[in-house]
């Protein structure tokens, strides 16, 4: 009796958090804050394509160095810096607490400074159009970058 009222009770809680904007759907950009966000980084440099918005909450240092194409929201649990490019396509759905790595370490401490060996060299990312990168993914640069192509899921 008691585990059914609890079951019930909880069932009850989903549905008012999923009304009202709890956890994932909380951090998607459907505020007027984060559409000024969008705009501010469109003036700073960003190219973000039609009917897509970054939440105001991502840290965005480099917005030059960003690129989002068309219907694409970026939840604010999303790190993407910009220290390098990254560029992601049209359609591409972006979970929550995506990181976008895109400095790469050098092995070579000797003959490096230590700026150097703290900031690494910057890399590209670039996602292709109509992909899904799930929760909690770590996309990261490396050495050389990385490209992923089109209609891939990345988890």
């Amino acid at each position: 009796m008691e585990r059914r009222i609890f079951s019930e009770l909880h069932k009850q809680k989903v549905k008012l958090g999923e009304r009202y904007g709890d956890g994932f759907l909380k951090s998607l950009p459907t505020d007027v804050w984060s559409a000024l966000y969008t705009k501010w980084l469109r003036l700073a440099g960003a190219e973000i394509g039609n009917n897509s918005l970054v939440h105001r909450k991502v840290m965005v240092r480099h917005p030059e160095n960003i690129v989002i194409g068309q219907n694409i929201m970026i939840p604010a649990t999303t790190d993407m810096a910009g220290m390098g490019r990254i560029v992601i396509g049209d359609d591409t759905l972006v979970g929550a607490s995506v990181r976008f790595i895109t400095n790469h370490h050098l092995l070579d401490v000797g003959s490096l400074t230590r700026k150097e060996q703290v900031l690494g060299t910057q890399q590209k990312i670039t996602i292709g159009a109509n992909c899904w990168i799930m929760n909690n993914v770590l996309i990261i640069a490396g050495r050389e970058g990385i490209v992923v192509g089109d209609n891939v899921w990345i988890a």
